[in-house]
């Protein structure tokens, strides 16, 4: 259901479904959907009686089971519906009808919000030394926005059938009812441009409220909204606020409504300072005991002030994707005293989040928490440089003062950073595995793909991809999860394929798409500075922070990201409404061809070994405008296939006619020989690679560019990689597509600079933003940016050899062909696929290669075996009797044919096995 299950918050007026069909006996092969028949209704009862009152589909002759639109009555806010399916396959079989899924309306209407305000605290009354603190850049004191706890005690003397909160607070809200959190989200909602939309969370709060006395509650926090301090002043929106509105049913039918108004009771919180970059600082002195519950005397709280909204009304959006939630709890792997009173935790890989303590000290007491990436390599402590404190204007910092109530239990709240090591001071007595713990915090994306190999550099490969993902997951894909905490746009199509072979991540990529597009740049005034400059990305998304108009290498997000969705699964909605955008793009774009036909923009090849722009920028040996050309080649070829899709053929036939000609203007201008080689490429590493990945290059002259890009990798360059996040995201893919296994498999096992296993074995668990001797040097820069990890989804694609197909996509169709298999003994992948799993998990033996795949049911794959002459297929035991075709391509032969769904074991035998 719009990828989403049983979602209490759509705003859909046509809601898509999908379900996944399994076949009864996992023997059976080539089984497809012939046609489906949905119901839906308004009540559980009704699909009982298998009535749709809502809809009934009838039998619809169809193989389409993703994303069916609904095509019943017309829905309304908060209404419930119950849906089930049944399908005949191509046997004439009709299925049982499946199990009863659910989806709630939200409020689709401006006026469903009616009555209810944003509302706030007026006055501050914060008189701590904590609540500010000294911005180094600016030699300033700053002092953040307070944090407000608001309440309000409503009567309910009726029995509750159905209660529905719908809040939505700025910059964070945690829910509250009679003393206790709802939900489990964190910093939540998610962040965006509040301007243009602000998201709104659902909770369904039935078993929460009782007949009599509640008391709601809201405890706000700044997060980016109220960012009031890091970057400069001008980054923020407001002081933090809130809107909610209670929609309660009764037993006996009767409706009641609680709204946020001026009727609120508000104060300051414990909270005495919080932002997103600097930290949090908490007076446990001035804890209000019970100010969430019933019986609380607020005589002395101010009233609840109503304050300007962040955006219309018809600007609220439910938040569709998943909450941010603690997600891992850690233990110490190493404590050691570092100073009289200052302790240093390791807790044994790079997350982010925060600390949870436990203390019993006296009133008064301050407990310090430093937290790092790293240690300095002189003193052993903890090493803030890598944070950025430098660029944000201090340094990341939490304070917690005792109550002296006896045993303390504390974590932050509305802040979380980048961090493996912290340094706690002020504690009187050391710190145990049961007094601190780290908690891990992102958006609960939930992982869907699998992968193992027996070659464990490339599983520690694969597993420090995936941790630097997931620790930049904070409702928005960020560049780092401290120095920025930035939606850089480059960084994310950097990392899109890696997260789509692995997550359920598509809610999560419609929304940052959603915030690319309310970035995109409308100021008049960029007209006179450059024309056709409006509806064009800016570098940076969501936020104040935007940087400026994008390099066509980082705007090419706003065409990659929904492309790639489209691709995995089959979403045609992911580019559909920004179409007329993408198209804006384009046409800014050609404005930078020169007399030669290629590009002039880009911002470059990020982050190359040794790079540094300002002390070293030789190390980006690709020019930024060689990929700037590729990337405008790459935004035509895509443009070209979305307008075809949607049905405008001329606009397509322009985009292709324009990229032949780019392609052309490339190779005349960039393709030139080696300098001491009679061999030719495209300049440097990652241009010849993405030449090829694009199919940029000539056909007669593909042999030359692959021999060039490996002269460049092993003569110029020692065996290693030369390129940034542009090229380093294809290159294994190119190098084993085009027959150099065996260099692939060298650069990926060796543990020399600036290999990636050089990294690992440097101890770290993420990728750090820049490649430097860190054996030799002192830290420095982010070591958690994703960026640098996109080259994992090479484990999917090519080791396991899973690659869906853009002519069927979302794995309708797709290809299996895995790669590195005489040299690694085993690999097993799988792909959680909009229709079932996708399977690919293949071991060599002493006399035989055995490939075991799993192709979904209504579902069809072109498998691609290894294979020589002489050897002998064999799968499930039997002669492999169907159409297979006979290819060598680049110095390997394979056998390729078409299969549907099923389980296979394919056995290639090395020999014939005597009689």
């Amino acid at each position: 259901m719009e990828h989403l299950h049983d979602p209490i918050q759509l705003d859909t007026p046509r809601p898509r479904l999908s379900w996944k069909l399994l076949a009864e006996d996992s023997n059976e092969r080539d089984l497809t959907q012939q046609s489906y028949q949905v119901l839906v209704a308004s009540q559980r009862e009704l699909l009982s009686r298998d009535q749709g009152d809502l809809w009934d589909s009838g039998m619809v002759q169809s193989s389409q089971s993703v994303l069916v639109p609904y095509d019943g009555e017309e829905l309304r806010s908060r209404q419930v519906c119950y849906w089930k399916v049944r399908v005949a396959d191509n046997r004439g079989r009709l299925s049982r009808w499946s199990e009863v899924a659910t989806w709630r309306m939200a409020l689709l209407h401006p006026a469903d919000w009616s009555g209810s305000q944003w509302i706030g605290l007026k006055d501050d009354t914060r008189d701590s030394d904590l609540a500010s603190r000294m911005n180094l850049s600016l030699n300033e004191s700053l002092r953040s926005h307070p944090s407000p706890l608001l309440r309000k005690e409503v009567t309910l003397d009726k029995n509750i059938r159905n209660a529905m909160a719908y809040v939505s607070g700025v910059g964070y809200a945690d829910f509250y009812l009679n003393g206790k959190k709802v939900g489990d989200h964190v910093l939540d909602p998610g962040q965006t441009n509040y301007e243009q939309h602000t998201l709104y969370v659902v909770h369904d709060v039935t078993d929460d409220l009782k007949t009599g006395t509640n008391v709601l509650g809201f405890w706000l926090g700044n997060g980016f909204y109220g960012q009031n301090i890091a970057f400069g002043k001008k980054f923020g929106y407001g002081k933090p606020s809130v809107r909610a509105k209670l929609f309660i049913e009764y037993t006996d039918g009767t409706t009641q409504e609680v709204i946020t108004d001026e009727s609120w009771k508000a104060t300051v919180s414990p909270i005495v300072f919080d932002n997103v970059y600097w930290g949090e600082s908490y007076d446990a002195r001035r804890k209000i005991t019970g100010w969430s519950e019933p019986g609380l005397d607020d005589s002395d709280w101010q009233t609840a002030i109503k304050v300007a909204s962040p955006c219309r009304d018809d600007q609220l959006r439910p938040q569709l994707i998943p909450p941010i939630k603690e997600v891992e709890r850690l233990s110490p792997v190493k404590i050691e005293r570092v100073a009289p009173t200052t302790w240093l935790v390791d807790f044994g890989k790079n997350i982010a989040g925060w600390v949870e303590l436990t203390v019993n000290q006296k009133a008064g007491d301050v407990i310090e928490v430093v937290p790092a990436e790293v240690l300095d390599k002189d003193t052993g402590r903890a090493d803030q440089r890598t944070q950025g404190g430098g660029a944000t204007g201090n340094q990341y910092r939490l304070f917690y003062v005792c109550n002296g109530r006896g045993e303390e239990k504390w974590s932050p709240r509305f802040t979380y950073s980048g961090f493996q090591y912290v340094e706690l001071s002020g504690l009187d007595s050391p710190p145990d595995e049961d007094s601190i713990s780290a908690v891990f915090v992102r958006s609960a994306i939930e992982k869907t793909g699998t992968f193992r190999c027996s070659e464990e550099m490339l599983n520690q490969q694969y597993a420090a991809s995936l941790l630097s993902l997931e620790g930049n997951w904070h409702s928005l894909p960020e560049d780092c999860p401290h120095r920025e905490k930035c939606g850089w746009l480059g960084d994310a199509h950097a990392t899109a394929d890696l997260s789509l072979f692995n997550y359920d991540i598509a809610t999560f990529y419609q929304k940052f798409i959603r915030d690319i597009e309310d970035s995109l740049r409308s100021d008049a005034r960029l007209e006179r500075v450059r024309p056709g400059s409006t509806g064009v990305p800016t570098m940076v998304a969501p936020g104040k922070r935007a940087n400026r108009i994008a390099n066509i290498d980082w705007g090419v997000a706003y065409l990659i990201l929904p492309w790639r969705l489209y691709v995995h699964t089959g979403d045609v909605e992911a580019f559909k409404t920004h179409f007329g955008h993408i198209q804006d793009f384009i046409a800014y774009f050609r404005t930078f061809k020169n007399q030669q036909g290629v590009i002039e923009n880009g911002l470059g090849d990020w982050c190359p070994p040794h790079w540094d722009r300002r002390a070293a920028p030789e190390y980006m040996e690709c020019h930024p405008h060689v990929s700037g050309t590729a990337f405008y080649y790459q935004s035509l070829q895509i443009a070209s296939q979305m307008a075809s899709i949607l049905g405008d053929s001329e606009y397509s036939r322009q985009c292709i006619v324009e990229a032949e000609k780019v392609r052309t203007a490339f190779e005349n201008v960039y393709l030139n020989p080696i300098k001491g080689s009679k061999l030719e490429h495209y300049g440097s590493q990652t241009a010849t690679v993405m030449a090829l990945k694009l199919g940029m290059v000539s056909p007669n002259q593909i042999d030359d560019c692959v021999k060039g890009l490996t002269f460049d990798i092993e003569e110029l360059h020692g065996g290693h990689h030369a390129c940034g996040i542009h090229g380093l995201r294809h290159l294994y893919t190119v190098l084993v597509d085009h027959g150099q296994d065996e260099l692939a498999y060298q650069m990926l096992t060796d543990t020399t600079f600036p290999s990636p296993g050089y990294v690992l074995d440097c101890g770290l668990s993420t990728w750090p933003e820049r490649r430097f001797e860190w054996k030799k040097e002192r830290y420095r820069n982010s070591f958690n940016h994703p960026m640098n990890g996109g080259f994992a989804a090479f484990m999917h694609e090519s080791l396991g050899g899973i690659r869906p197909q853009v002519s069927a996509p979302g794995y309708k169709h797709f290809r299996l062909q895995p790669y590195l298999t005489n040299h690694l003994e085993w690999v097993n992948a799988s792909v959680d696929s909009p229709y079932g799993l996708v399977r690919s998990e293949w071991k060599n033996e002493a006399d035989a290669f055995l490939w075991d795949i799993e192709i979904p049911v209504n579902t069809t794959a072109t498998i691609w075996i290894p294979y020589s002459q002489g050897m002998k297929l064999i799968e499930n035991g039997h002669p492999f009797s169907e159409d297979v075709v006979h290819v060598e391509k680049h110095g390997r032969q394979w056998i390729h044919c078409e299969v549907g769904s099923g389980n296979f074991r394919f056995r290639v035998q090395h020999h014939q096995e005597s009689e």
